[in-house]
């Protein structure tokens, strides 16, 4: 795989699919959005009246907790309906497995991000004691190091180190299980192991082409949401002025410029890289 073919690919699925997936995404961010509403409207605002009630507190713990598995349930299950309808074009779109391998596919990930989270955990113990020794040992050999600065620079280095290293490693994660969602689409299973074991094995020969895609993707995601946060924002704030009705409306127009489309090229990329490794292992999804 090259970082270009996966681009390409991801910007020829969305091409392809742009509108399927502005219904289907933009229908889920509007039931989403309207059970938040009827879930949480009230929820805040009893916290806000009473600060010091546990009682409230858990039970908005409760209800948070709720609302973000039935919104996890809804988004994924629609992530599942839009890869494999854009994979295999003109069939009838299946609900019943989408919104049963959906969550299963958040699971799988969940489970994924805990245990790479736990790995992160012991690496950075091991580090500590080491680090922590190792300063302990300058500090009996040199009383004036602190003073000097030299043990100030070795812990920011480290820290530095540490921060890139779990980047890197969480970056390396996502790329091995980036397309375990499409390999589940693909073969209409409800089964995660194989969606993850799939995407883990034929990944293996690009990991760091897909890293440097993600890292390419992240910075332009990044300078598109400054740019064009900066330009609607405050076209929108100069027009509207400071009213509750004008944050309101830009906040509406803001997600359907901004945060939309990054959602439906986020959606498209684990196909697009998908594509890029087995050109001929789905349906002609770009014909």
């Amino acid at each position: 795989m090259s970082i270009g073919a996966a681009f390409s690919e991801t910007f020829a699925f969305l091409k392809a699919n742009w509108m399927q997936m502005l219904m289907w995404v933009g229908g889920a961010l509007v039931v989403v959005g309207l059970l938040g509403f009827l879930f949480l409207g009230s929820t805040f605002t009893a916290m806000a009246m009473s600060p010091a009630d546990p009682s409230v507190a858990f039970g908005a713990i409760g209800k948070i907790f709720l609302f973000a598995l039935i919104a996890s349930v809804i988004l994924y299950g629609v992530c599942m309906l839009i890869w494999r309808g854009g994979m295999h074009p003109g069939e009838a779109p299946n609900f019943a497995w989408a919104f049963q391998a959906g969550p299963a596919f958040a699971f799988g990930m969940f489970v994924v991000m805990i245990a790479a989270y736990i790995v992160i955990f012991v690496v950075m113990l091991i580090f500590a004691l080491v680090f922590g020794a190792a300063l302990g040992g300058m500090g009996a050999m040199s009383p004036d190091a602190l003073a000097s600065g030299a043990v100030g620079g070795g812990a920011i280095f480290v820290m530095l180190l540490l921060y890139v290293g779990v980047l890197v490693f969480m970056l390396w994660i996502q790329s091995r299980v980036s397309v375990a969602g499409p390999v589940m689409a693909d073969r209409l299973t409800r089964n995660p192991v194989t969606g993850f074991a799939e995407s883990w094995r034929i990944t293996g020969a690009s990991q760091w082409k897909i890293v440097g895609f993600y890292l390419l993707f992240a910075l332009g995601m990044l300078a598109y949401l400054f740019v064009a946060s900066l330009i609607f924002g405050g076209i929108l704030g100069a027009i509207l002025g400071g009213s509750a009705f004008g944050a309101m409306l830009t906040m509406i127009v803001m997600a359907a410029l901004v945060y939309l489309p990054i959602m439906m090229f986020s959606f498209s990329m684990p196909v697009g890289i998908y594509r890029a490794i087995t050109p001929r292992a789905a349906g002609d999804v770009f014909a």
